[in-house]
């Protein structure tokens, strides 16, 4: 039997920077990256939250020492858990 992992379309690397997500209404809250494959990223709370509905577009401003300047995406909500949300791009 495959594990999860064997069974993506689109393997996950693991991943560690922080993102700056903001919803148009509620305001923005900072998380770090777990994972990310070529269809999105998967976050975790570093502290604050905001409030994000499955379905949801949020503008993720992602600032690593690998980027020449930072870089601002729009991201759609997939997924909410308790360790998580999962986003993916747009």
């Amino acid at each position: 039997m495959l594990s999860e992992a064997e069974k993506r379309k689109h393997p996950r690397m693991k991943v560690s920077f922080d993102v700056e997500v903001r919803h148009p209404l509620n305001g923005v809250a900072y998380y770090q990256t777990r994972d990310m494959s070529d269809t999105g990223m998967f976050v975790v709370s570093k502290a604050s939250e905001v409030p994000l509905q499955e379905g949801e577009i949020v503008r993720v401003l992602i600032e690593t020492e690998s980027f020449v300047e930072p870089m601002t995406i729009d991201m759609r909500v997939v997924r909410r858990s308790e360790d998580g949300k999962a986003l993916s791009f747009i």
